[in-house]
């Protein structure tokens, strides 16, 4: 078991950036963000919404909504034959901005989900960093970073 943290010190009240939280609105701010959405009543996150993402080099990783709370979201994500990872996102109120904590506890299903932890951890800072560039400019523009 790997947990990697990543704090994000945002300029935007929690009711600002929880919405984009979700696998359909990080379309907007994500560069590259792939998603399908199987199954929500709503057609956004919210308890119980299933999604896939595309795969590294596999099959598609399957996503759960566990929690949804104006405070917290919880992911669970797995990754056939390689990880499971609960992913943790806990907003709080920061002055008039937001503190984001990121908690990745992955698990690893087999030794190829070992080799995909260790490199993760290992590009964790610097994913999350941009990760947050990402989210400060969609939250002060309302337009995508483009990377390319």
């Amino acid at each position: 078991m790997t947990v990697l943290r990543h704090t994000m010190h945002l300029a935007a009240p929690p009711s600002a950036v929880h919405p984009l939280l979700c696998p359909v609105r990080e379309r907007d701010w994500i560069e590259g963000w792939s998603a399908t959405v199987l199954r929500s009543a709503s057609g956004w996150a919210e308890p119980g919404c299933v999604f896939t993402t595309p795969g590294l080099e596999g099959p598609d990783w399957l996503w759960v909504v566990a929690v949804h709370q104006s405070d917290r979201i919880r992911f669970t994500v797995h990754a056939p034959g390689s990880h499971a990872t609960l992913l943790d996102l806990d907003l709080a109120a920061e002055g008039s901005g937001t503190r984001l904590a990121w908690t990745y506890d992955l698990v690893p299903l087999s030794p190829i989900g070992e080799a995909y932890i260790q490199g993760y951890a290992a590009r964790f800072p610097a994913a999350l960093a941009l990760l947050e560039r990402r989210l400060v400019h969609f939250l002060t523009t309302g337009t995508m970073l483009r990377t390319d």
